[in-house]
């Protein structure tokens, strides 16, 4: 759910590395962002109110609002993927990074998203 509103995914969740990746697109645009694709260097750019990303896939690191950031410092292995072709971003850095709030119910498997602006 994204702000209350359940929302469908065109492709599920992925957990890897104990973090759960997806494709972002449908809920960055919910909340009222925009999300740019790079193509040459595989660069993701995700804009939401005043805050800013950038990933990249297979890299660690990201651009939040310009600063340099650990995407997981706990796990290295946590990076943007290509999965079965879609481009799948770390939830709940994404979301965090944002000034979104994320819960995760492990008896629904259900992903609630509450983003108050900013």
């Amino acid at each position: 759910t994204v702000n209350g509103e359940q929302r469908y995914l065109d492709s599920p969740p992925v957990i890897k590395n104990g973090r759960t990746l997806l494709p972002i697109r449908a809920i960055i645009e919910a909340l009222g962002g925009t999300v740019k694709w790079i193509a040459d260097t595989k660069t993701v750019v995700i804009e939401l109110g005043n805050n800013s990303i950038m990933l990249q896939i297979g890299n660690a690191n990201a651009l939040v609002n310009g600063n340099n950031k650990l995407i997981d410092p706990q796990n290295l292995k946590v990076v943007p993927e290509i999965i079965n072709g879609r481009t799948m971003l770390p939830l709940r850095f994404v979301a965090e990074s944002l000034g979104a709030d994320v819960q995760w119910d492990g008896t629904t498997r259900t992903i609630t998203i509450t983003y108050q602006g900013g």
